[in-house]
């Protein structure tokens, strides 16, 4: 009887208790993070008073920055598992965003809000590995019917094909994710990214010796065009095609495949085979080679096709290429064009053979070289690369070809190639 009752009492303890905390877990709930938010605008405010006393224009532009993000707050309460605890960029308030090097012209050709997204993904993958960390946008949703969400993904492919040295964001793109928190008035989305694996820290130590031992003999201190040219000529050397990766016919799992990466061009594909790509891989190893000189470069999507009279119904195929600057003035360059090579064993002697007309084999791994854009959408063949060699009868290598960038005007691409192609300059 005894030990019943202290059971009793004890059972009556337990309600009592687990009512007693969950009334402190309301209280925290409705009283504690309420008074943190009060706490954080109390401050804010003694500091724009401040302000005030300074420079009253600064003053009014950061109480209206208050007013928004105190009215979205009021809006909004974030759920346990969807919060921001890095950077965070409230779109309708556009604040000046950091310089860059001219080196990253994706960015540089941006709007001021455009530029202030891009950092905030370019932060979420310097911050690959914090904790839980967790980046975002606010923004109205009058703003976002402007622009269309898929107006940040666009800004955040911008990026990556500023940084080549991020390869894996585009072999594995699923490393980020996104979901979103919406009011009647606001709309938060809210981007992560996976942490960085032991196979991810291998890839990236590697990458960054390979790019070291490729960049080793490359003269800094020579002219710009003199840099570029050293680098075209070495990568063309080094790299060869991905065919097997061309004539792959499984599109989900090869169009990851780091041959679409400079990480396939300067160390291997995703099947080891080494220093192995397709144009895009080629086109950012070129990139990021040319930035670490400092040389302005950038990425051109579009069409590629040789023409004739027999061909010039069929429509050209998917490729990639580089516009670059040279002192100021843009050149076109289509490095895997360029990049000749025998692939048939059968020509080997014809191979050896033109090599030995070394004015005109220069001619042949140059022709798509340093053109105008105009140039480089109709461009003919010459006698600078017609090669008679005994036994055989004269043959050009190069034929008439065209390589016209993807525009939203032709209705022939998607929006993320004509939002990135906009923001490539002509090469005139």
């Amino acid at each position: 009887m005894h030990e019943k009752n202290i059971t009793h009492r004890s059972t009556e303890y337990d309600h009592s208790h687990n009512a007693h905390r969950h009334s402190i877990k309301i209280a925290h709930r409705f009283l504690v993070y309420p008074m943190v938010i009060i706490i954080l605008f109390t401050c804010n405010f003694t500091y724009y008073d401040t302000l005030q006393a300074m420079d009253p224009e600064v003053y009014s532009t950061y109480t209206d920055q208050i007013s928004t993000r105190m009215q979205f707050f009021s809006d909004l309460s974030f759920s346990a598992n969807s919060y921001i605890n890095g950077e965070c960029v409230y779109y309708d308030d556009v604040t000046t965003p950091q310089e860059k090097e001219d080196i990253y012209v994706m960015y540089n050709r941006l709007d001021d809000a455009d530029k202030n997204v891009y950092n905030m993904f370019l932060d979420l993958v310097e911050h690959r590995d914090g904790e839980n960390y967790a980046n975002g946008i606010i923004i109205t949703k009058q703003q976002l019917a402007q622009i269309s969400s898929d107006h940040f993904w666009n800004i955040y492919e911008a990026m990556v094909y500023d940084h080549p040295e991020y390869f894996f964001l585009t072999s594995n793109p699923e490393i980020i994710q996104c979901h979103s928190i919406a009011t009647a008035n606001y709309k938060a989305y809210i981007y992560t990214m996976d942490a960085e694996t032991e196979l991810d820290r291998a890839q990236q130590l590697t990458f960054d010796l390979a790019v070291d031992d490729f960049m080793y003999d490359i003269d800094l201190s020579l002219s710009p065009e003199e840099i570029e040219l050293a680098i075209h000529d070495k990568l063309i050397s080094l790299v060869s095609y991905d065919y097997d990766l061309l004539e792959e016919m499984d599109l989900v799992s090869s169009i990851y495949d780091l041959s679409h990466t400079a990480y396939g061009a300067l160390v291997s594909n995703s099947s080891g085979s080494q220093n192995t790509a397709v144009c895009d891989g080629y086109s950012f190893a070129f990139e990021y080679l040319c930035q670490l000189a400092g040389i302005p470069c950038c990425i051109v999507t579009g069409s590629a096709e040789n023409i004739s009279d027999e061909s010039s119904s069929e429509s050209g195929n998917g490729h990639t290429w580089n516009a670059v600057s040279i002192y100021g003035d843009w050149y076109e360059v289509d490095t895997t064009w360029n990049d000749y090579e025998c692939t048939d064993c059968k020509d080997m002697e014809f191979y050896e053979a033109i090599q030995e007309d070394t004015e005109k084999f220069d001619n042949l791994i140059h022709h798509f070289y340093n053109r105008t854009t105009d140039e480089m959408e109709y461009l003919c063949a010459t006698d600078d690369t017609l090669f008679d060699v005994a036994g055989y009868f004269p043959v050009n290598i190069r034929k008439d070809t065209s390589h016209v960038r993807y525009t939203a005007l032709r209705g022939d691409v998607n929006d993320q190639d004509a939002f990135r192609n906009r923001l490539v300059p002509i090469a005139w």
